[in-house]
């Protein structure tokens, strides 16, 4: 009899942990798992007609955009400035070689992609924004406290 309680208390801690849980479509599940094999610390949400999930592959941190139909319409990475593409990693050093950078986003939406590359000095920390192309800019500057 005690088993069974226990049982069934853990069954109702179990589907109150999925409620709120998106009900994502086959669709968007299956061109997940074919882009993303390896994903892990997955985690899916629902607002607007569409799905996000957040998810880890490869050291690289991603929250990918779905609509119903199971195309990708935006995504965002976090990584490493050493996983950026040469050309990009190249021009940053070149252009900004008194400044050490520590971090990457790097958002796509439809055609368009951007990376915001974090940098810093001994008195600033900058956000250069960056295209594909290794065009940058200094797009924020936050001075540090003392």
């Amino acid at each position: 009899m005690k088993k069974i309680v226990v049982l069934a208390i853990v069954a109702l801690m179990s589907a109150g942990a999925y409620a709120n849980a998106p009900s994502v479509t086959e669709k968007v599940l299956k061109a997940f798992r074919e882009t993303f094999s390896a994903a892990e610390n997955v985690s899916w949400h629902e607002a607007n007609d569409q799905y996000s999930v957040r998810f880890f592959q490869s050291d690289v941190r991603y929250i990918v955009y779905y609509n119903k139909n199971g195309k990708i319409t935006a995504s965002m990475r976090f990584y490493d400035p050493s996983l950026l593409p040469m050309n990009i990693l190249s021009e940053i050093r070149r252009t900004y070689p008194d400044k050490k950078a520590f971090g990457v986003t790097e958002i796509t939406s439809g055609d368009n992609m951007a990376y915001f590359i974090k940098v810093e000095d001994s008195k600033h920390w900058y956000t250069i924004k960056a295209d594909a192309y290794g065009n940058s800019e200094v797009y924020e500057t936050l001075r540090k406290q003392k």
